[in-house]
């Protein structure tokens, strides 16, 4: 008889889990980047890069993980 293996199906939730999330964050930074665009306020730079490298790393991070089923 074989026993399922749980500690593999774990570690799959797990990563939809994650990759949930990553998508979540990439959507959320995307339109704060949007919003400062379209901002009539000085163009603040700094920002824009950080949300740049925000997104960017994120879309590192979900592309290092093992595809879903």
């Amino acid at each position: 008889m074989t026993r399922p293996n749980h500690a593999f199906s774990a570690s799959l939730k797990g990563t939809e889990q994650l990759r949930e999330k990553l998508v979540g964050e990439i959507t959320r930074f995307e339109r704060q980047l949007d919003a400062l665009k379209a901002s009539d306020e000085p163009v603040d730079f700094s920002m824009m890069q950080t949300y740049k490298e925000l997104i960017h790393s994120r879309r590192e991070m979900l592309a290092q993980l093992p595809a879903s089923f």
